[in-house]
């Protein structure tokens, strides 16, 4: 059999059916792995009913067949996918610290929702997503430690305030923390706007009080404010 090599610049997801029957030193991974794992080999036209095991293989321990270069084996890793009657299908995709790295990151990104729905002449507190009022020391209840990470808001402007500026500022038990949405009023219609920061930096503890709050100027109407504010937990 001819011997193929493959070099890899970037992170990529790559499907191998070779004919490899020989064995080779194998990791034990995790169940959340494994599916992952089947779910690529199943976009690739293989059913998962005739997937009998997934192990991911030793880098140090590769078939003969397979001739990998310039690789980090601590982003990436290769799993070896046995097929009922068939030669193996090799996957070269995330390895699982970084696949676990990913699951934390995701699971540890909460949103938080809050709004007001109408007419908004008066600068006022956002509602909770259960419809409860908001205030400087009134809010949502932090579970754990962790930081605040983005906000979105979308509003609609009813009546164009040249040179005004509506603002969605963010509260930590009373106190402005100095992130926000701005918005120009010059022109009437819908408006949409978000910002990120990095992880750490707006940070608050569990028990904190997270609240947000909407100003305008005076004269100024705005209608139906909707705000996401992402947080990020630490377990």
């Amino acid at each position: 059999m001819k011997k193929f090599s493959i070099v890899f610049a970037i992170t990529v997801v790559i499907v191998l059916a070779v004919g490899v029957l020989a064995e080779t030193s194998s990791i034990s991974i995790s169940g959340d792995t494994e599916q992952f794992v089947k779910n690529i080999a199943e976009k690739r036209g293989v059913s998962e009913d005739e997937i009998t095991a997934v192990k991911q293989v030793d880098f140090n321990d590769l078939p003969e067949e397979v001739n990998i270069q310039n690789i980090d084996n601590t982003t990436l890793a290769m799993y070896q996918i046995e097929i009922n009657g068939e030669s193996p299908v090799y996957v070269i995709t995330a390895s699982e610290t970084e696949f676990k790295k990913e699951l934390q990151n995701f699971a540890g990104r909460m949103l938080l929702n809050l709004g007001l729905s109408g007419e908004v002449v008066n600068s006022e507190f956002l509602k909770s997503a259960a419809g409860v009022s908001g205030a400087e020391d009134r809010g949502y209840v932090m579970i754990r430690s962790g930081s605040i990470t983005g906000i979105s808001s979308s509003l609609e402007v009813e009546e164009e305030a040249p040179g005004k500026i509506a603002e969605v500022v963010i509260y930590k038990n009373a106190e402005v923390v100095g992130f926000r949405n701005t918005f120009d009023l010059s022109e009437t219609g819908a408006l949409s706007g978000y910002n990120t920061v990095d992880e750490g930096i707006i940070n608050f503890n569990k028990g904190d009080i997270i609240s947000v709050k909407l100003i305008i100027p005076e004269g100024v109407k705005l209608k139906d404010i909707n705000t996401l504010i992402e947080i990020t937990v630490k377990e």
